[in-house]
């Protein structure tokens, strides 16, 4: 045998492991269950009934039978609303309306009616909000598309929205995490999930890639005694869930733009006289999701997509205050230090604001003794450079991102569902943002790029096991 074929074969082995471990032990983070127990007028438990579990927004079904115990279990359910139907022989069919949120375990119980009484009924069980997981210790809160959608937002950061949530402190001034601390622990400790995987930055512990505002579900703030699912998290975990197409052709398009003129001057720049500094931030997109419908095929109940594209476009400078060596300071200076200054201390901009002499600055010091105190006393020793960089105005720095969340959801049979989604973050903070210098060649901007790819396929292979992998 080959070293070639030896090597494949050990891939394929440990592949196969691999996917076999996957299958039975991925954790459900991005997708929510359905559990309850099925029983007559009498309260007497109903085995071999069919419950069938339909999404009412892209038409995808699920169906499991109860077993000799009476109780049912639906897994790997995106988070939405689903009806949700109970058939056995000798028994009124009926049906109930529930929500499935994002890492949720609903409970939900049918008490049949015998086939002389008529007719169903459909209730509408709420969801979201903050919940008590009675199965676990767990604590969390939900936020509802609906929140998401009309809670006002300064920059249209959904993990914002993260504050809503109890037992949470904004007061964190690291930025790390979510930006905000839960259950008493640093930011840093807060693991976030996009459709289940890790979206973090390990370098810093912040989030790795963002997400337009429009293309949330929902998200999950877990901030109690999570279960073994959820890993590198010792203070909470923030699960988001991107949006799907549905039956439906829904969208959106906006335009949010803020300047200066309903913000107020900094402290530095009152006290230097400083008047405000203009700004400009356009933060402007689109979402659009549905069936997909070509020629000779309709995608309803069947194929959907879903994109959601944002674009931010910050301009603004601010006002720095330097001060520097004058020339005639360089030029009494020791020789090696004429060579730098020669060499790297070009101004991009002259001196152009208050000149302190030798005395001014030996009394502002205290300096007594030294060369610097033995140079003439009404030499121009240091001066003030005043000049403009790209900064932050209260519009957030000036650049020029891209975001984007395109998703294609696949009901292959009720059986089977597929999904793919892919994420896009591009982000250009200009020269100037990350580090600058009153000196030529020293400003520096950064270029950001995240990709973020999802494919998830749920095959049940039997009533109380639903393997996914992804």
């Amino acid at each position: 045998m080959s070293y070639l074929t030896k090597v494949s074969l050990k891939f394929t082995v440990a592949f196969s492991f691999i996917f076999t471990l996957a299958m039975s032990a991925l954790p459900q983070a991005e997708t929510g269950q359905l559990f309850g127990r099925v029983v007559d007028p009498n309260g007497a438990l109903v085995a071999g009934a069919t419950v069938t579990v339909k999404s009412v927004g892209t038409g995808a079904t699920r169906t499991v039978s109860t077993d000799s115990d009476g109780p049912y279990l639906v897994t790997n359910l995106q988070p939405g609303l689903y009806d949700v139907s109970v058939q056995a022989q000798g028994f009124n069919e009926v049906t109930q309306r529930t929500q499935i949120t994002v890492g949720s375990r609903t409970k939900l119980d049918f008490t049949l009616a015998v086939a002389a009484v008529t007719g169903g009924t459909v209730e509408v069980v709420a969801g979201g909000g903050i919940e008590v997981n009675t199965q676990t210790q767990e604590l969390s809160t939900v936020i509802s598309e609906n929140q998401i959608r009309q809670l006002p937002t300064l920059t249209r950061n959904p993990y914002n929205l993260v504050a809503l949530s109890g037992n949470v402190s904004t007061a964190d001034p690291t930025g790390r995490g979510a930006g905000v601390a839960i259950n008493g622990q640093r930011a840093a400790s807060t693991n976030i999930l996009l459709d289940g995987v890790d979206n973090v930055d390990t370098f810093t512990a912040s989030v790795g890639q963002s997400v337009p505002l429009d293309s949330v579900q929902e998200f999950r703030v877990v901030r109690g005694t999570f279960t073994p699912e959820y890993g590198r998290a010792s203070g909470g975990v923030v699960n988001v869930a991107t949006k799907s197409g549905t039956n439906e052709f829904r969208g959106t398009i906006y335009e949010f733009y803020r300047n200066a003129k309903l913000s107020s001057n900094s402290f530095d720049n009152n006290a230097n006289g400083v008047p405000r500094q203009p700004f400009n931030r356009h933060q402007y997109g689109y979402s659009i999701g549905g069936p997909v419908i070509l020629p000779n095929f309709n995608g309803r109940n069947k194929l959907f997509f879903f994109n959601s594209t944002e674009w931010i476009r910050v301009r603004s400078t601010t006002t720095e205050i330097n001060v520097v060596p004058t020339p005639q300071l360089i030029a009494a200076s020791n020789s090696n230090t004429q060579a730098f200054f020669s060499a790297y201390g070009t101004l991009a901009t002259p001196i152009n604001g208050r000149v302190y002499t030798v005395s001014e600055v030996i009394s502002k010091l205290g300096i007594s003794s030294g060369a610097f105190a033995s140079l003439p006393p009404n030499m121009p020793a240091l001066g003030q450079v005043i000049y403009q960089r790209p900064g932050d105005q209260g519009g957030g720095s000036p650049q020029n991102s891209y975001l984007t969340v395109s998703r294609i959801d696949w009901n292959v049979s009720d059986k089977t569902q597929i999904y793919g989604r892919y994420g896009l973050e591009r982000v250009k903070l200009f020269d100037g943002t990350v580090s600058f210098s009153p000196y030529q060649g020293y400003n520096t901007g950064t270029s950001t790029l995240n990709q973020n790819v999802v494919l998830s396929i749920t095959i049940p292979s039997r009533k109380d096991w639903c393997p996914r992998q992804k």
